[in-house]
C-alpha cells in the first residue's frame, strides 16, 4: 500500500496535479462564491504559466545538482569494488519495441558502461525491477539476486536485465555484471543492493544515477552502508541544468523564456517529486 500511495498521492503536489484539482474546485463552488471560482482558476493558471518557466526548473533542478557537478568527469572519481547503477533508464521490450531501449535518463547504463571501461571497478550491479501494478504480489524474493538471468517471477523483463542486456550488446562480459531485478524504488535498491555487496566482499561502490536523483540515492545508500559495512562515492550522470546557464539575456531570449513549455513542467514535476521524496524518505528514517 506505501508504494502505491507514494506514487498516486504526489500527483496532486506536482503542477498539473495541483492546477487541475484548483479547476475542479473552482467548478464545486463556481454558482455559491463566484468570486472564489475565479480566484482559484487564476491560481490554478500561475500555476501552470510558473510551473513551465525556465526560471523554475533552474531553481528547483539546480538545487538538486548542484551538489555534484564536480563529480562527473571520470578523472574525479577514484577506483571502487563495484559500480552500482540504478534503473530507470530503460523501456522494456513491449510491442513495438523488439529490444530494451534506452529512455530519457538512459545515460545512467552509458555512464557505468564508461566507467567500467575506464578500469574503475571489475564489477556493475545492476539495481532495479519493473512495476506491474497486475503483478504485485506474485514477484518472487531477492533469491537469485546477483545472479546472471535471474528473472523476477513477474511476465516482463525487469531494468536490471534490461540494462544488462544493454550493456552485453556494448561489449560488457557477462562476468562482470550482476543483478538486482526485484527493487521497486530507491530504499529496496540499497537494502538489495546491500546483499549482494556482502556476499561479493565488496566494501566501496560508485553509485551512478541520474544527478537530480542523486541526493535521495546517496543518503539512502550510504545509510544502509553504514549497516552493510560499504562506503558509497557519488558518480552523478544526466544532468540537466547547464553550467553557467543556458537562459541568456537577449530580448528574443527572455521573451520565449516567459511562454509555457512542457517539457520545463516536466523537468520541474520531476524536481519536485524529488525533494518530496527526499522528506518523506528522511521522515521514515531511511536518510
Amino acid at each position: 500500500m506505501f508504494f502505491f500511495l507514494s506514487k498516486f498521492l504526489p500527483l496532486f503536489c506536482y503542477p498539473l496535479g495541483l492546477a487541475c484539482g484548483l479547476v475542479g474546485a473552482a467548478i464545486v463552488v463556481l454558482g455559491r462564491w463566484p468570486r472564489l471560482a475565479r480566484g482559484l482558476l487564476a491560481t490554478a493558471l500561475g500555476v501552470l504559466w510558473l510551473s513551465s518557466t525556465p526560471w523554475a526548473v533552474q531553481t528547483v533542478v539546480g538545487s538538486l545538482e548542484q551538489p555534484f557537478r564536480s563529480a562527473s568527469a571520470l578523472d574525479t572519481l577514484p577506483p571502487a569494488g563495484a559500480i552500482v547503477v540504478l534503473g530507470g533508464a530503460t523501456a522494456g521490450a513491449l510491442p513495438p519495441r523488439s529490444y530494451p531501449e534506452v529512455g530519457e535518463a538512459g545515460d545512467r547504463v552509458l555512464h557505468g558502461a564508461r566507467l567500467y571501461q575506464a578500469g574503475k571497478a571489475p564489477w556493475i550491479v545492476l539495481s532495479g525491477g519493473r512495476v506491474q501494478w497486475q503483478a504485485q504480489g506474485q514477484t518472487g524474493g531477492a533469491a537469485g539476486a546477483g545472479a546472471i538471468g535471474a528473472k523476477p517471477a513477474t511476465a516482463i523483463a525487469s531494468e536490471a536485465e534490461d540494462m544488462a542486456f544493454l550493456l552485453r550488446s556494448w561489449g560488457i562480459p557477462d562476468r562482470a555484471l550482476l543483478l538486482e531485478p526485484q527493487s521497486l524504488n530507491t530504499h529496496q535498491n540499497a537494502l538489495n543492493t546491500a546483499q549482494i555487496l556482502k556476499s561479493h566482499q565488496i566494501q566501496q561502490v560508485l553509485l551512478v544515477t541520474s544527478a537530480l536523483h542523486m541526493p535521495r540515492a546517496l543518503g539512502v545508500f550510504r545509510t544502509v552502508g553504514l549497516e552493510f559495512g560499504f562506503e558509497v562515492i557519488p558518480a552523478p550522470t544526466d544532468f540537466w541544468i547547464e553550467l553557467p546557464g543556458s537562459l541568456g539575456w537577449s530580448w528574443q531570449e527572455a521573451l520565449v523564456n516567459l511562454l509555457p513549455d512542457a517539457d520545463n513542467q516536466q523537468r520541474l514535476s520531476r524536481g519536485l517529486k524529488e525533494w518530496l521524496g527526499f522528506w518523506v524518505y528522511r521522515a521514515r528514517g531511511w536518510l
